[in-house]
């Protein structure tokens, strides 16, 4: 978990499947990182739309062939709005649902406990937008 001296970027992601999809696998994968101390879930959400149109939020439990919910509990922290909802919803195909994952990267806690440990303190943190990094790969390619 996060704490005053050092907080790891958060970020999110979301998978859409088809409705008979059975996502154990890639639950038990994220699972294993939250075991191991890579990353902390902060919210895990099941999005859907319903037959009038209406994009809902549901509890996990209604997934198709879900094992287990152990390791899950508690994993809902409101980062998600409701215009977050609809905007997955929107991306969805008819009688397909998503799950929505926000996550702090924690992999780098080690280096920060040892940083701050050695009289550091974090400046700064963030993501790179994949679409910059690509656009500054292509112009640094034509460089060369």
């Amino acid at each position: 978990m996060a704490n005053d001296a050092f907080a790891g970027p958060v970020d999110y992601l979301v998978f859409a499947f088809p409705d008979d999809a059975c996502v154990n696998a890639g639950l038990a994968a994220v699972l294993q990182r939250v075991d191991v101390g890579i990353i902390e879930i902060l919210d895990l959400e099941l999005i859907h739309v319903d037959d009038t149109g209406t994009p809902l939020r549901s509890p996990l439990d209604q997934l198709p062939g879900l094992d287990s919910l152990a390791g899950f509990e508690g994993a809902y922290s409101g980062i998600l709005d409701t215009e977050d909802v609809q905007r997955v919803a929107e991306a969805l195909d008819p009688g397909a649902f998503a799950i929505a994952l926000v996550y702090e990267d924690r992999s780098l806690a080690p280096a920060a406990d040892a940083w701050i440990a050695a009289g550091g303190a974090e400046l700064f943190a963030g993501g790179v937008d994949i679409i910059d990094l690509a656009n500054s790969l292509d112009v640094k390619g034509t460089d060369r």
